[in-house]
């Protein structure tokens, strides 16, 4: 989009926008978080295992790889989760038993685990096959809702909000849509 938000260049599919949404260098998605997701003490980082905050960072990435987002905005959503996990005993078992399952695809597939797989599109392979899971979808759910429903990443994703609040669309860009 240029300055006036107008559409400019070739379109492109749902995939190449998401893993091209920015500049940033490509081993930029490899960081994670120095903290991690569970704190290195808590009882359920012990009980889900040392690798398992890398782990569920390369996953939400993977899930909505936006390459422009800083890992904070994929901790926001996956801490609270990780949190519940403490007192949550059923939600522990699914991250436990996920991560776990995520790995041993990961080994019988390529050979390594999942953080390992250097390649976007073979863990992508390796996704596909735990899409089905109620692991897969539970963190996908809440990536989706905690990313897209956060109002300070709107603008860095084109969007400019709700518009019912303003009177709706009319006469607010909607008559300025050249890609329809």
């Amino acid at each position: 989009m240029n300055k006036n938000n107008k559409m400019v260049g070739p379109m492109m599919n749902r995939r190449r926008f998401l893993s091209t949404t920015g500049v940033m260098a490509v081993g930029a998605s490899a960081v994670v978080l120095g903290g991690g997701l569970f704190s290195p003490d808590s009882f359920a980082a012990q009980q889900i295992g040392k690798d398992a905050n890398a782990t569920l960072m390369k996953l939400a990435r993977d899930i909505y790889p936006h390459d422009t987002l800083e890992d904070k905005y994929y901790s926001q959503v996956m801490s609270p989760m990780a949190k519940s996990a403490e007192t949550d005993a059923d939600l522990l078992k699914q991250l436990s038993e996920g991560v776990a399952q995520l790995d041993t695809l990961s080994v019988e597939k390529f050979g390594k685990k999942y953080t390992q797989i250097a390649k976007e599109s073979d863990r992508v392979v390796v996704l596909k096959a735990m899409e089905p899971t109620a692991f897969f979808q539970s963190i996908k759910g809440a990536l989706m809702m905690g990313i897209y429903n956060n109002p300070e990443l709107w603008p860095r994703f084109g969007y400019g909000g709700s518009a019912w609040e303003k009177g709706g669309y009319i006469n607010r860009g909607y008559n300025d849509i050249d890609w329809l």
